[in-house]
C-alpha cells in the first residue's frame, strides 16, 4: 500500500496490494466518497483506517466501479455509507461471488506470481460482498457539500457494469478497469472487447485535455494516455478479429496479432481467447 496521494485538490488515490488496486477518496464540504474498497472485508477495514488518517469527514458514499472482487468486496467496512453501483452489478454479483470463491477453495494457496498470499485468500473467502443499495442506470450525481460527483455508464467494456466517477471541478475521472497501466487492459471472461473502444470514447468525450485519469490499477495518468489506450484497444481488437478470420486457430491468430500490432503476447492472449468465445 502506497498511502493516499493527492492528485487534485481534495481528490486522493491509494494503491493497495496485492493487485495495485486503486482506491479513490473524494472530499467535499460535508462528506467523503470512496471509489472502490479492495478485495475483502479485511482490506476494506484497512482502507477505512487509512481514510481516518487523512480526514475526519464521514464516508457517506461508496462507488463500485464494477463487480469484480478486487475492487468491490471491501464495501462492507463502510456499512453506514450508501453503496452506488450499476444495475448490472446487482444482477451479476451472486454468480461472480460464487465463481471467485470456488476458484479460491479449489486452490487456496499463495500465488506469488499474482502477488497474493494464503491470508489474502482466507480474507476473501470470509467476505460476504455487500450488495449495492443505490443503482445507476446511465448517470447519477452525488452531492458531498460544495462538490458534486457524477457517476456515469456509457456502455459495456471490462464488464457490462463499468461506472466512471467524474470530479469535474478539479478535472479528475476514475475509470476503473476500463483503463489499466498495462499494454492493454484485462479482457476477462465477462468483458466486451468489440464494444470497449466505443465505451471508452464516450467516457472521454467532453473532458478537458488536462483531465487526470485514474485507472483501476496503476498510477494516475493523463487524458492523452487514456486516448492512447483506447486506440490500442481498437487496434488490438481489429487485428485479433482479422487474424482469427484468416488463421482459423486461436494459436495462429495470436501469433499473427502479435506480429500485426507489436503488442506483447501476454496482453493479446486474453483478447484472442475472449473473441474466440464470443464467436462460437
Amino acid at each position: 500500500m502506497t498511502g493516499f496521494v493527492e492528485v487534485a485538490d481534495g481528490v486522493l488515490v491509494a494503491a493497495y496490494r496485492p493487485w495495485r488496486v486503486n482506491v479513490g477518496l473524494v472530499l467535499g464540504g460535508e462528506a467523503a466518497l470512496l471509489v472502490d474498497t479492495g478485495w475483502s472485508l479485511s482490506a476494506g477495514r484497512r482502507v477505512l483506517d487509512d481514510v481516518r488518517r487523512v480526514t475526519g469527514l464521514p464516508v457517506r458514499h461508496v462507488v463500485d466501479t464494477h463487480v469484480h472482487f478486487d475492487h468491490a468486496w471491501g464495501a462492507g467496512a463502510f456499512d453506514a455509507a450508501t453503496l452506488h453501483a450499476h444495475t448490472h452489478v446487482a444482477r451479476a454479483q451472486e454468480g461472480d461471488t460464487a465463481r471467485i470463491k470456488a476458484a479460491f477453495r479449489a486452490d487456496p494457496g499463495a500465488a506469488p506470481e499474482y502477488g497474493y498470499d494464503e491470508q489474502d485468500v482466507v480474507d476473501a473467502l470470509a467476505t460476504d460482498p455487500r450488495p449495492p443499495d443505490a443503482l445507476v442506470e446511465a448517470s447519477a450525481s452525488v452531492d458531498l457539500g460544495g462538490r458534486v460527483v457524477r457517476l456515469s455508464w456509457t456502455g459495456r467494456a471490462h464488464t457490462d457494469g463499468d461506472l466512471a466517477v467524474h470530479v469535474a471541478d478539479v478535472g479528475v475521472v476514475f475509470l476503473g478497469d476500463v483503463v489499466e497501466d498495462e499494454p492493454l487492459p484485462a479482457f476477462g471472461g465477462d468483458s466486451y472487447p468489440l464494444e470497449w473502444a466505443a465505451t471508452l470514447t464516450a467516457h472521454l468525450e467532453g473532458l478537458d485535455a488536462g483531465t487526470v485519469v485514474v485507472p483501476g490499477h496503476g498510477p494516475a495518468a493523463s487524458y492523452g494516455w487514456a486516448v492512447g489506450q483506447r486506440d490500442d484497444v481498437a487496434r488490438a481488437v481489429a487485428a485479433a478479429q482479422d487474424a482469427l478470420a484468416r488463421e482459423g486457430s486461436a494459436d495462429r491468430a495470436l501469433a499473427a496479432a502479435v506480429r500485426a500490432t507489436g503488442l506483447p503476447e501476454a496482453a493479446l492472449a486474453p483478447l484472442v481467447t475472449r473473441l474466440t468465445c464470443l464467436t462460437r
